[in-house]
């Protein structure tokens, strides 16, 4: 049988003999090849052929495309795209490619994994001749995940393999499904692919071919073995997220409703799935608003229910997060709920293993595991975060799951961790200070003893979660936590955030009168008051001070009434009615001695300076200003020393002594720099030490002194010191 194919024409003589000796081929003589007319296929001429079987025809098949439709409205990506296209062999992007290119696009449920690779996909196919192979590999999809044995049959039958030839067993048709990729140039998706494992034996093994995998998990596996190129995707940039909301409801809706489209943007995180599901609705209700779904979206507790509506698995967001959920092990399950009872927006290793009741290797493997599957995401060393709807997620799987003496036992094991740790950082930062005796047991995992620099950044960090813990131990109504942790705001002085300090101490309040705790009461009543004149609500201050004095004459301790005497001189001071501060001062001062480790003594001597400097009796300030410095370092009350060093340097600018006050005023800055370039302690030397340059005749590093002091009394929340070190510098220019 002769069979021809295509193109191939084969030229015969009327009656070929083959020499068996020469090995040629001679026609016979006398037998002459001959034709005439058109022929509309191959031509076969023969002499004596007894029989002849022409085959038929066969016409090059087409490349197999197989991505699915890609998403209309793609938004952004511009960095991911163009980093995928840098990965394109042969001239386009990367020419000198010697072996299989591979990209392992991961990230969160929901985020546009395969929206980029299809969208990429579909924009580069003419780089691949051969052809585009597409899977879903069902790695987090509704039902089991797809077997690499059929994936690799589909992709064979693709590329004409016919059935009776299929090879059986997976290693033989990946061995077979190589073979035919050896020399094509192809690109393939596989997208949502569970692991490593699964997606190994659909890879090609020879250069000229491009495999993109999507996945929920990390896929450090392909990184490591097949040098795969990780491309992690998170949530949209603002411009980007209003951008994909106008595409899809449209540019007149979306510029009707401005600020309820920032507030859609803001609560759907960025998230692209929960953005399509949000702009969706209003899309597709005619008289319905974006500010419509906004108040939906608003309810904490509503908002998944509202993203998740509807019959399609594929547009409900609880769906989504379900398939990642679904796919932990118990313990991973376990912690990923424990975590939504998390109070902050960050979460440390300590925090984790507190508040799920592990020892700490354990918690730090189970936020590991978490991280690979992107439901929680690293942001520091030790330190890890949700996105938004994860968080929210996580709460309603922990309340739907968790009976309630569980959540509660939880709880009160995380706060009374933050707790016990914010006391010993509190001391830590504020050694000379006064503070309630701690009456909480000592958590499972305590947190390693830090120095004053490591405790004040700590605090730092954990700001927002102390303040949430602070208010969840107020809601659950533990009154001794919920007084530790108010009295554990001590630090946010140094930063001026008043309003913060506010509430906190607020709450604080509450709690002491809760208890009835006489001494907490006039405590937070002294610290009230303190904060009320760093807000200048002078007749609050005057209000709270004059009503923790009455407390404290109770009391049988002199600390109390020195220390709010001390407060009313200080809101003197800040009033500028310096005379009747140093009567308020005057009496606290016999009071303040000998009631703790010197540091009273020290403040009320440190205010007595000041007020004596702004009445320009600058003999009695350095009296004054001398008696504190020495009693601040008989307290150890480090950051009480910058204070001290300015009124001293104050005194001698006021006697002429500028070089020697300018010294003062650059140890004073350099103790504050000491503890975080803390403006407290700062901006007043600059500002010193200005009119000390000044007289010595350097005009310009006094003028740059008193940019620098502006700027850290506009940060510190102290806007009319700024306005008055402004006009200075107005009219030495």
């Amino acid at each position: 049988m002769l069979g021809y194919e295509g193109e191939v024409a084969q030229h015969c003589g009327a009656d070929h003999r083959k020499n068996h000796k020469t090995g040629t081929v001679a026609d016979t003589p006398g037998v002459a090849n001959e034709f005439d007319g058109v022929a509309g296929g191959p031509v076969v001429q023969a002499g004596v052929i007894h029989q002849v079987t022409l085959a038929p025809v066969h016409q090059r098949e087409r490349p197999p495309r197989q991505l699915p439709l890609a998403v209309r409205d793609f938004i952004g990506r511009g960095e991911h795209l163009a980093a995928l296209s840098a990965l394109l062999p042969n001239g386009a992007g990367n020419s000198g490619a010697a072996s299989v290119v591979i990209s392992a696009v991961d990230g969160t449920a929901g985020i546009g994994k395969t929206a980029l690779a299809l969208h990429w996909g579909h924009a580069v196919e003419h780089h691949f001749p051969d052809g585009t192979l597409y899977a879903n590999l069902r790695g987090y999809g509704p039902g089991e995940p797809a077997t690499s044995d059929e994936v690799l049959e589909s992709f064979l039958r693709a590329l004409g393999t016919q059935a009776e030839r299929m090879p059986v067993g997976v290693e033989a048709k990946a061995s077979a499904f190589r073979s035919l990729l050896a020399g094509r140039r192809l690109l393939l998706v596989l997208d949502n692919a569970r692991s490593a494992d699964q997606v190994r034996p659909l890879l090609p093994g020879v250069a000229g071919c491009v495999v993109v995998v999507t996945s929920r998990d990390s896929l450090t596996g392909l990184v490591v073995t097949e040098s795969a190129h990780r491309l992690t995707l998170d949530v949209l940039s603002e411009h980007e997220a209003r951008r994909l909301v106008e595409s899809i409801a449209g540019e007149p809706r979306t510029k009707a409703e401005p600020k309820a489209v920032t507030d859609l943007v803001r609560l759907c995180a960025r998230l692209p799935l929960a953005l399509r599901i949000a702009a969706g609705r209003v899309t597709v209700h005619e008289h319905y608003t974006f500010a419509d779904v906004v108040s939906e979206l608003e309810d904490d507790h509503q908002r998944l229910g509202v993203l998740s509506r509807g019959n399609d698995e594929r547009a409900a967001l609880r769906a989504v997060f379900d398939r990642s959920y679904e796919k932990l092990r118990p313990d991973q399950a376990r912690m990923f709920r424990r975590l939504g009872l998390h109070v902050g927006p960050e979460i440390s290793v300590h925090a984790a293993a507190a508040v799920a009741e592990l020892d700490l290797p354990t918690a730090h493997l189970l936020l590991e595991d978490l991280t690979n599957v992107h439901l929680i995401e690293q942001c520091a060393l030790n330190r890890y975060k949700f996105h938004d709807l994860l968080r929210a997620y996580a709460a309603d799987l922990a309340h739907r799951y968790d009976i309630t003496i569980e959540r509660e036992l939880a709880v009160k094991s995380l706060l009374n961790w933050y707790t016990h740790t914010a006391w010993v950082y509190d001391a830590a930062v504020f050694p000379a200070h006064t503070r309630l005796p701690l009456r909480i047991p000592v958590p499972q995992n305590p947190m390693p003893a830090p120095d004053s620099v490591q405790a004040l950044r700590w605090l730092n960090i954990e700001e927002p979660a102390l303040l949430s813990a602070l208010r969840k131990a107020a809601k659950c109504r533990m009154h001794k936590l919920s007084a530790h942790l108010a009295e554990g705001a001590r630090f946010l002085v140094a930063k001026g955030a008043w309003k913060e300090q506010h509430e906190a101490l607020a709450v604080g309040l509450s709690a002491a009168r809760q208890t009835g705790d006489q001494v907490a009461e006039t405590c937070f009543c002294i610290m009230l008051g303190e904060t009320f004149i760093n807000m200048r609500r002078w007749s609050e201050a005057f209000a709270i001070l004059n009503h923790g004095l009455l407390l404290a004459r109770d009391l049988d301790d002199n600390h109390y009434p020195a220390m709010t005497l001390n407060e009313l001189g200080y809101l003197c001071i800040e009033q500028e009615r310096f005379e009747d501060a140093l009567e308020y001062l005057t009496e606290a001062l016999p009071l303040s001695r000998g009631v703790d480790t010197g540091r009273t003594e020290a403040v009320v001597e440190c205010n007595l300076a000041a007020a004596h400097n702004s009445l320009h009796l600058y003999e009695d300030a350095l009296v004054h200003g001398d008696r504190s410095l020495v009693l601040r370092h008989r307290s150890g009350d480090l950051i009480g020393k910058g204070p001290a060093l300015h009124q001293f340097a104050r005194a001698w600018n006021g006697l002429g002594r500028f070089r020697l006050a300018a010294d003062l005023c650059s140890e004073a800055i350099s103790a504050g720099d000491t503890y975080g370039n803390l403006a407290e302690i700062m901006a007043g030397p600059l500002e010193t030490l200005a009119v000390s340059l000044e007289n010595l005749g350097h005009r310009d590093e006094s003028n740059r002194c008193l940019q620098d002091a502006a700027r850290l009394y506009d940060d510190y929340g102290y806007p009319w010191r700024a306005r008055r070190v402004r006009d200075a510098l107005a009219r030495s220019s």
